[in-house]
């Protein structure tokens, strides 16, 4: 007799079903995404939420993560810098693979940093690799702008020009600062760079028609275009500021230069009677974004601090009025940027200096824009954002009170009758 037919292919069935469940995990574990390690071991923390915590040493996976400045990186991964997000990141490394973001993206030459698999082992570069610089390749265009030379001769020919072309030479070089070698072409330019200066700090300079913004919001929109991402840029001004700093504008000028640069920005010198209040805001944010362009040269920055400019930097957070908000996210940008937020570049340990005062000096008229006063107007100004963890006030408030080795809850409390 035949035996049945279950047990026959009872062998079969069940190498079938191996095969079928084999695959199917194949490809549940091709479709998972990467996740990153659940934190783990030594880890760092900058606010007192866990959820904020990251590893103290990079933990990498098979897709790219941002890596974080005081993490510590293992040798032998795959580390690119996202040219959009200016983010570190690594990933486990995979000889011979190719990064697919970069798929229909021109590719120049540059250069290319490989971390050895062994620490004392230096990576070998051809003969023939062009040199490194830490900016980056600036290439000329084919064709130079006739209008951006032109510009730059009217402004090395006098400061103040009436009628239309000088407005217009303006604005055409407020269009090509932002690119990386105009910039530069600026800021190379020592006596264009002084008439820009001098023209930002001549408040509230009035164009030749309502149709162009005042002269003095445009000289600044250039040079915060100019220094902005362009740290070639930066290091020239920087290098010319000790000659500009004692140079005066215009003959019979009493000030100097250095003496008013870090004043320009305060909304008291930027009231315009005829002017909205819109636009006043809108030159204060201009002129700050050229002073947080400035300042990340370290010894700009340390005299920016000598001259008291933080505490006109809080002038700008005492107006109130939507108009004002654009300016007052720019000041506490700068205060992130430069002395708080360690991912962002700042150097700590700078600022704050000095104790916070209680909140009667702060409302008091001759102390409330004392260096002291920042935790004050900035818990009122999160207080005026209720329910926005996002703001920058926020993120602001909570560095600062760990700056003053402070927790938020202390202060909230204190500033409840806000």
């Amino acid at each position: 007799m035949a035996p049945a037919p279950s047990r026959i292919t009872s062998p079969l069935r069940s190498l079938l079903l191996a095969v079928i469940l084999s695959a199917s995990s194949l490809i549940s574990a091709s479709a998972a995404p990467s996740r990153p390690p659940p934190l783990s071991g030594d880890l760092i923390c900058h606010t007192s939420n866990r959820s904020d915590c990251y590893p103290r040493e990079f933990q990498p996976t098979h897709e790219f993560r941002i890596v974080h400045d005081d993490q510590d990186l293992p040798p032998g991964l795959h580390v690119r810098l996202n040219m959009q997000t200016g983010r570190k990141e690594a990933k486990i490394n995979v000889p011979g693979e190719q990064d697919a973001s970069l798929d229909g993206v021109p590719v120049d030459t540059g250069a290319i940093v490989v971390h050895p698999s062994q620490p004392d082992q230096e990576p070998q570069l051809p003969k023939d690799a062009p040199r490194y610089s830490p900016d980056g390749k600036i290439k000329k265009p084919p064709h130079e702008s006739e209008s951006f030379a032109a510009g730059l001769t009217m402004l090395r020919d006098g400061v103040v020009r009436p009628g239309h072309a000088f407005d217009e030479a303006l604005v055409g070089l407020e269009d090509l600062s932002h690119d990386t070698y105009y910039g530069l072409r600026i800021a190379e330019d020592t006596e264009a760079v002084k008439a820009l200066l001098c023209l930002m700090t001549g408040h509230n300079t009035p164009a030749s028609t309502d149709t162009f913004v005042p002269r003095d919001h445009q000289a600044a929109s250039i040079l915060a275009g100019a220094l902005q991402n362009n740290p070639s840029a930066l290091r020239k001004v920087a290098n010319a500021w000790p000659r500009f700093k004692n140079d005066k504008c215009a003959k019979g000028d009493d000030v100097q230069l250095g003496q008013v640069l870090y004043s320009s920005f305060t909304p008291s010198n930027n009231v315009d009677a005829a002017a909205a209040v819109k636009q006043s805001a809108s030159s204060v944010k201009a002129k700050v974004s050229v002073i947080n362009g400035l300042i990340k040269d370290k010894r700009l920055r340390g005299e920016f601090l000598r001259q008291n400019g933080m505490s006109r930097l809080l002038e700008v957070l005492l107006p109130k009025g939507q108009e004002w908000d654009g300016a007052q996210r720019k000041a506490g940008q700068l205060v992130l940027d430069n002395f708080l937020d360690a991912d962002m570049g700042a150097q700590l340990g700078q600022w704050p200096r000095g104790s916070r005062l209680s909140v009667e000096q702060c409302k008091a008229q001759g102390t409330k824009t004392s260096e002291g006063c920042w935790d004050y107007h900035v818990a009122r100004i999160m207080k005026e954002n209720p329910g926005d963890d996002d703001h920058w006030s926020a993120d602001l408030a909570r560095r600062l009170a760990k700056a003053r080795g402070q927790e938020m809850l202390v202060l909230e409390e204190e500033h409840r009758e806000l």
